[in-house]
């Protein structure tokens, strides 16, 4: 998939571009972001290039959204990390934000990306050409990352950790950590391309169907075989292994269908049909 390649460095590049300052006054915080920021997979970022792409939006006009998803979902790994939160001293193979540069300034730097995601959109000769589909990510964007999102989320991810959920509640975490901003990631490619409401609908389909399939295979490669150390909000832990692994397929089959829908409209869809192979082969 060269495509997950050549789309990660052109996100890699605009962030290292977008996350600068020349004056000394910022180094500290902004070497924190930068820190944090500048690595990883893109995966949301390249879902807001690849279906603003699709629906005929070029990169350099769709660049500043998908800084901006990537931004966020640096901000969420930072504070996710924090002793208060999971804990985590390592992230991505080195020590987390907060243990590099102290637990403040890592809050700081999870904030100043944050806050830096609107910024990013907003100064953007994008949203100077067509400010009516700026306002429109922006919206999306803060709404499905705040409460009624990945912040909500993370409120009943932290409720649940000392206690086992049913997959009503679990199901609603995952939506809600996890599936909102990728829903947001693809929605913002849609409205960067000027989408109608139906093409809207149809991407906003596969997202959810494509982020509740690659939070369940999430569970399914952490799983080491034990049920009794197995994390007690795990998709494996609440339904079971073999469970599991059929209801991912069940959201691939049916972001596929989303998928079909599209092609049939006349759009392209390979890109996204391997993005599906690819969680599958990731699953076995």
């Amino acid at each position: 998939m060269s495509f997950l390649i050549d789309d990660k460095n052109l996100i890699d590049s605009a962030m290292s571009t977008e996350l600068f300052s020349e004056s000394s006054d910022y180094k500290l915080i902004v070497e924190a972001m930068r820190y944090s920021a500048l690595g990883g997979k893109r995966l949301r970022g390249i879902l807001t290039l690849e279906f603003a792409k699709m629906f005929g939006c070029d990169f350099d006009e769709t660049m500043p959204y998908a800084v901006a998803v990537e931004c966020i979902q640096a901000y969420s790994l930072i504070h996710d990390d924090l002793p208060c939160m999971d804990d985590d001293d390592i992230r991505r193979g080195k020590p987390s934000c907060h243990i590099a540069f102290g637990e403040a300034n890592a809050l700081l730097a999870g904030d100043a990306l944050l806050t830096h995601a609107f910024c990013a959109i907003s100064k953007s000769s994008s949203a100077k050409n067509h400010p009516e589909r700026a306002i429109k990510a922006i919206n999306v964007l803060s709404d499905l990352a705040g409460f009624r999102g990945m912040v909500g989320g993370q409120v009943l991810d932290l409720e649940a950790a000392e206690k086992e959920v049913d997959g009503k509640t679990l199901g609603l975490i995952h939506k809600l950590k996890t599936v909102a901003l990728i829903k947001a990631a693809v929605l913002m490619g849609c409205f960067a391309s000027g989408a109608d409401e139906k093409l809207c609908e149809l991407a906003e389909n596969y997202a959810e169907n494509f982020g509740f399939a690659f939070q369940i295979i999430d569970d399914i490669l952490d799983f080491d075989g034990n049920y009794e150390t197995c994390e007690l909000n795990s998709y494996v832990k609440v339904h079971g292994l073999e469970k599991a692994r059929k209801d991912a397929m069940v959201y691939i089959d049916s972001a596929n269908k989303n998928l079909l829908e599209l092609s049939e409209n006349g759009f392209e869809t390979s890109n996204f049909n391997e993005l599906l192979d690819f969680l599958i082969k990731r699953m076995k």
